[in-house]
Formats: structure tokens, C-alpha cells, sequence
């Protein structure tokens, strides 16, 4: 089949319409590929260029036609172009990469495949490099900060053999990466703290990640430290499971303190704990937030937010609705703290709910006594699990309902020191990365 596009050019010259004829397979290919094409006569005059070609470097058929080949290119890339034609007299193809520069004076990265035709010319398909450039500049700059960071940071492949050891942790266990790279981890566990290792890593295997665990490890010269560890799973594009991220930090000098001055230290621990507390709530709003700018999905997304919720309400469980396009039902997307029982309220009524009137207060509503709520219609599963207070947290996006939150607790004193204000932040925060991976999935 002839590509549509190529029906806006009669090239006048016969041996010119032998080019194009040669080569209308690889331009219907390059156009459904969406790939800017360039085809040359045996002087490396422009015959054709496609219509993605015209849009990449702003100049239109009828401008391109005659130009020399790098007539839209910087100057380091003409220099490799006029490399590349010599390699075409020989009859050889190539690829490299050179900048187009558009009408505009926009800069293109692409990578150029060359290769002479049977009748003289040469075509040369293009990808855009812009994506690829950015993404190793990102990745270059993240590797770096890695580095040279001063925290410890060690990535272990899943039989918890070192595969990056960087500075941060060559000052703090001793050891020069060259030493310890493909070693195991256990030469930093104390003989006393082996167990207690082993169950930490599997927990973080069916958790996916533990933060600022306090404990002790051993230093190249036999010195134990105190650190604070950070472990996360991590897997590769297919959620496969490869290894761990382990940070830590060293406090040693913290545990010194507070040894040397317990009593004193005393009274001033409770305002470090809720220090400690608001971190941790800010890290969990930081990581949902990180999250949904990701390509996880919607419901890694949500088992992430009923995992933070859970540990920083101490609730005895959570679920997670969204509401569907007419918005009359809300549809069980996550869960914890309940068993399969709970999928037999998949999809919940709103009218007449308590979901509808958080809605309509565009706040977090307690109910204290499910028992005695007669809109709450899973009141016998709420037996069954022990449950007897709830808290319902709208989802809310300019006003509008997208989803819900709802947090179940046995004890009924439980919620009732809560903190609303920070609540309805988390709601916030849940509420965006939840309408972005929405947006994303359309």
C-alpha cells in the first residue's frame, strides 16, 4: 500500500522516482511507527520527508525538497553527517546520533539510521531522543547523589549480596567498595542480631519496606554501631522481586547521649516522639505523592495509602473506595485488616449512606457506635471482625467526591484523641494522587 503522505511529491527527475518507489515499504512503516523519515538522491538532496519529519523540524515539504541533507541541523551534526555520506559512496549503512534544529531554533536529539538504496539515494529513519536524554541525565544525576550522599546507603540483590556500596557507607562500616561488592551483608551483623536480621528482611519482603529501625552493626574493625535502619523491596518492571535498599544511619553518639543523660532526657521525650511521629506522617504524604508521579498502578497506589493510614492511626483496619462515573456506587479497590469476607461489600450504595454525608460535610465523620447506626449497612461483618468505631475520610477534588477512606477500630476510645486537622491533610494528599493516576488511566 502506497502511504498517503508520499502522494504530495512527483519527484520531476526519473532516477528520483526510482528512489522514492525503491523505498515506499520503509516510509509506510516509518509513518506507522510515527518516526520522521528523510530521503536523499545520490547528491544527498532531499526527494521526500515525511510528515512526522516536517513536524519535528518545523520546515514543510516543499521547503525540505532540495536542501541538502543537513540543511536542519547544528553544526557539531553536519561535521558527523558528512562522516556518515562517505560511508554511503562505500555502500554502507550507520547509525548515530546528531541534533536537528527546527525552524524555530528548537534542538532535537535523535538517532539517525543511514543506509544507501539500491539506486543511488540514501533514506534515513530518525528517533527521538528527547525522552531516552532526559531519563540517563535523570538517572545520572540520582546515581550520583546515591554516591556521594553522607547516609549509608547499600543496595543487596535478593541473596543479600552487596551490589552498590557507596561513600556514606564505606565512612561508617569501613570498608572500600571494591572489598566488599558481591560479598554478603552478614559480615555487618553481629552473631546476637542474626535472628533478629533474618526476620526483618522477610518482613520487609511482605511488607515491602521497614523504616528507622534501631539497631546495632559491626565495623571493619570489629567496633559495634548504633544505626537506624530504612529497608525497602525492591523489584524490577514486572514487579518481580531483586533485592533490598538499605539505608542507615548512624546514632551512635544519639545513644550516648541518651544513656548518659536518661533522667534529664526524659522530660523532654515525649516531644521528640511526636517529632518522630510528624516525620514519619510527612515521609508517608512525601512517598504517596512520589507514587502516583510513577507508572504503579492506581491500587499500588491505594495499598500504599491504607498501609500509611493504618500505621499512623493504629487503626485495626482500613478500606479504600472509588466511586464510579455516574457515582452512585463505591467500588473496594484496597484493604487491610479484613478478611475475604469484606469483598461481599465491593460495591456499596452511596445514597443514603454514610459515605453521603461526608460528602456533603466534605469532612472526616465519626461514628462511635456502628452497633447503633442504622445507615451503616455491614453492621454483621463489622461483628464478625470486632469492630465497633469507624471514621470515614471524603476524597474529595475541587469539591467534588472521588472516593473514601474508612478506618475501623475495636476499641471505641480509640478515635477519640484523633487528630481531624491532620486527617483531612492525609485526605488531601490521597485525594490528588489518586485523581492523577484516575487522569492517567482515563
Amino acid at each position: 500500500m502506497v502511504p498517503s503522505s508520499t502522494k504530495r511529491v512527483n519527484p520531476k527527475k526519473e532516477e528520483d522516482r526510482k528512489i522514492l518507489d525503491q523505498v515506499i515499504h520503509s516510509i509506510g512503516i516509518a509513518e506507522a511507527m510515527q518516526e520522521p523519515l528523510w530521503l536523499g538522491d545520490k547528491n544527498h538532496r532531499t526527494i521526500y520527508v515525511n510528515p512526522v519529519y516536517e513536524k519535528i523540524s518545523g520546515y514543510s515539504l516543499k521547503e525540505c525538497i532540495g536542501q541538502s541533507s543537513d540543511f536542519c541541523f547544528d553544526e557539531k551534526s553536519k561535521r558527523i553527517i558528512a562522516e556518515h555520506h562517505k560511508k554511503r559512496k562505500k555502500g554502507s549503512a550507520s547509525q548515530y546520533e546528531a541534533t536537528i534544529l527546527s525552524k524555530t531554533g528548537k534542538k532535537t536529539p535523535v538517532l539517525v539510521s543511514g543506509a544507501p538504496t539500491s539506486t543511488g539515494g540514501t533514506i534515513g529513519i530518525f528517533i527521538d531522543l528527547t525522552q531516552q536524554k532526559k531519563l540517563a541525565a535523570d538517572k545520572k544525576l540520582a546515581e550520583q547523589i546515591v554516591k556521594n550522599s553522607n547516609e549509608a546507603i547499600v543496595v543487596l540483590d535478593k541473596n543479600r549480596r552487596v551490589r552498590l556500596w557507596n561513600t556514606g557507607a564505606e565512612k561508617l562500616f569501613g570498608y572500600k567498595e571494591e572489598k566488599i561488592i558481591k560479598k554478603k551483608i552478614d559480615m555487618l551483623i553481629p552473631t546476637e542480631k542474626e535472628v533478629e536480621n533474618h526476620t526483618l528482611l522477610k518482613e520487609v519482603e511482605d511488607r515491602h519496606y521497614i523504616k528507622n529501625y534501631e539497631t546495632k552493626r559491626k565495623t571493619k574493625n570489629g567496633e559495634l554501631v548504633d544505626v537506624s535502619l530504612s529497608i525497602s523491596k525492591v523489584t524490577d518492571t514486572s514487579r518481580k522481586f531483586i533485592g533490598f535498599l538499605v539505608i542507615y544511619r548512624d546514632i551512635t553518639d544519639r545513644k550516648k547521649i541518651s544513656n548518659e543523660l536518661q533522667k534529664r532526657f526524659e522530660a523532654i521525650q515525649d516531644a521528640y516522639k511526636e517529632l518522630g511521629l510528624q516525620k514519619r506522617q510527612n515521609d508517608y504524604l512525601f512517598e504517596i505523592t512520589q507514587l502516583a508521579t510513577t507508572k504503579n498502578s492506581i491500587k499500588n497506589v491505594a495499598h500504599l495509602i491504607i498501609s500509611a493510614v493504618t500505621m499512623i492511626t493504629k487503626c485495626d483496619a482500613a478500606t479504600l473506595r472509588i466511586l464510579d462515573k455516574g457515582k452512585d456506587n463505591a467500588k473496594l479497590i484496597a484493604h487491610l485488616g479484613v478478611d475475604s469476607r469484606w469483598l461481599s461489600k465491593a460495591n456499596m450504595k452511596v445514597k443514603g449512606g454514610l459515605q453521603e454525608e461526608a460528602f456533603s460535610k466534605k469532612r472526616p465523620i465519626i461514628i462511635h457506635d456502628l452497633a447503633g447506626e442504622a445507615r451503616y449497612k455491614g453492621i454483621m461483618l463489622a461483628k464478625e471482625h470486632g469492630f465497633k468505631t469507624s471514621i470515614i475520610l471524603p476524597l474529595m477534588i475541587n469539591g467534588e467526591p472521588i472516593g473514601s477512606i474508612s478506618l475501623y477500630a475495636s476499641d471505641p476510645g480509640k478515635f477519640r484523641l484523633i487528630e481531624t486537622d491532620f486527617l483531612e491533610k492525609f485526605a488531601q494528599h490521597c485525594s490528588l494522587a489518586l485523581f492523577t493516576k484516575l487522569q492517567a488511566k482515563g
